[in-house]
């Protein structure tokens, strides 16, 4: 499940694993641009072969296993190869001494270095966004660790760096970097560069409306109301006293500070539009005591179940919620989730 990431578990290979698994653990880490990313460690038996390879290798292996039967954010980025998991004294995993995933632990393709301008723009990109030192054209985009969140990211700074807007949609339907180069270029062919407009401040007192990301979204709650495909789930575990009500404020002022969290969709007559909610409408987030549960974890995986799988009120709001989780005077587990298109 997503929410497991906010824990480490070493974990003896299972039915599911390839024969040559021993043991794994995935993590999430936060690469060098600034993303988190989750990370496989694994323990191999001989008959694994190299980490080297046609496909990526070992990555590239273990990946195209992982894909067929995990939705693509539960797939790790990178496989790191170990002889041994590192453990602490107390014989638990010791997530300080697992190594940075070097390059080799992406699905990296056969490397061949890009081929002119446009190419050589899309590889710093996204050496820049996936934290990845060397891009080849044969790259994956989604099979480096991207995402959608860093798909919008990478379309804004390629309009930037070559004047083109590109749909996402071209991303997802060509995502190898030599294939969505040849897209830039054909749409460079027909048009030239395009000189973005600037952005304007726009009025709170007429109707917002709905970006083009947004209203795929809104069409796509009318067709099915209790859908979760958009949610954004974060775990955090938070150790030490906590002041409640600083943590509270927190939250508000964070809230109050960004309308793209305060957002709605309401729809007049069937014509939807973007309303916001006023600044002092409050972050709302639900409280659990778990201090004197003997199960406390399985019911804190229980919470996290429940909150994945509850759907948001597009019309009423807000948008991003928590639920705050005691496990005893000294943790607590934050449990945020939004809807992965409020902008």
């Amino acid at each position: 499940m997503a929410w497991r990431r906010c824990r480490a578990r070493a974990a003896p290979a299972s039915a599911q694993s390839p024969s040559w698994v021993r043991e794994a653990v995935v993590v999430a880490r936060q690469n060098g641009a600034g993303d988190k990313h989750l990370i496989a460690y694994v323990v191999c038996a001989p008959e694994a072969g190299s980490d080297e390879g046609d496909g990526g290798g070992l990555a590239g292996a273990l990946r195209a296993h992982l894909s067929a039967r995990l939705p693509d954010y539960m797939v790790p980025s990178a496989f790191v190869r170990l002889a041994a998991l590192p453990l602490t004294v107390n014989g638990k995993l010791d997530r300080n001494a697992l190594p940075a995933p070097a390059d080799k632990a992406y699905a990296l393709a056969a490397y061949e270095s890009p081929q002119g301008a446009i190419e050589t723009a899309l590889a710093r990109i996204w050496a820049e966004l996936l934290g990845v030192e060397r891009i080849g054209r044969n790259d994956h985009f989604f099979e480096l660790g991207g995402h959608s969140l860093l798909a919008v990211q990478m379309s804004s700074r390629l309009s930037q760096a070559v004047g083109v807007e590109l749909p996402l949609s071209t991303l997802f339907a060509r995502p190898v970097l030599a294939d969505l180069a040849a897209s830039i270029v054909e749409v460079l062919s027909r048009s030239g560069p395009q000189d973005l407009p600037p952005i304007a401040a726009v009025s709170r007192h007429e109707p917002l409306v709905l970006s083009f990301a947004q209203q795929r979204l809104w069409f796509l709650a009318q067709l099915d109301e209790g859908s979760t495909h958009y949610h954004i789930p974060l775990a955090l575990r938070l150790r030490g006293v906590l002041d409640r009500s600083a943590w509270q404020r927190s939250l508000d002022r964070l809230f109050a500070r960004h309308e793209a969290l305060r957002s709605i969709f309401v729809a007049p007559e069937g014509k939807p539009r973007v309303e916001v909610l006023p600044p002092d409408a409050g972050l709302p987030v639900l409280e659990h005591d778990l201090r004197h549960r003997p199960d406390a974890e399985a019911a804190l995986l229980d919470l996290c179940h429940e909150e994945e799988r509850t759907p948001f009120d597009l019309a009423r709001g807000p948008l991003i919620r928590g639920r705050l989780v005691r496990m005893s005077d000294q943790e607590h587990v934050f449990l945020l989730t939004q809807l992965s298109v409020v902008r």
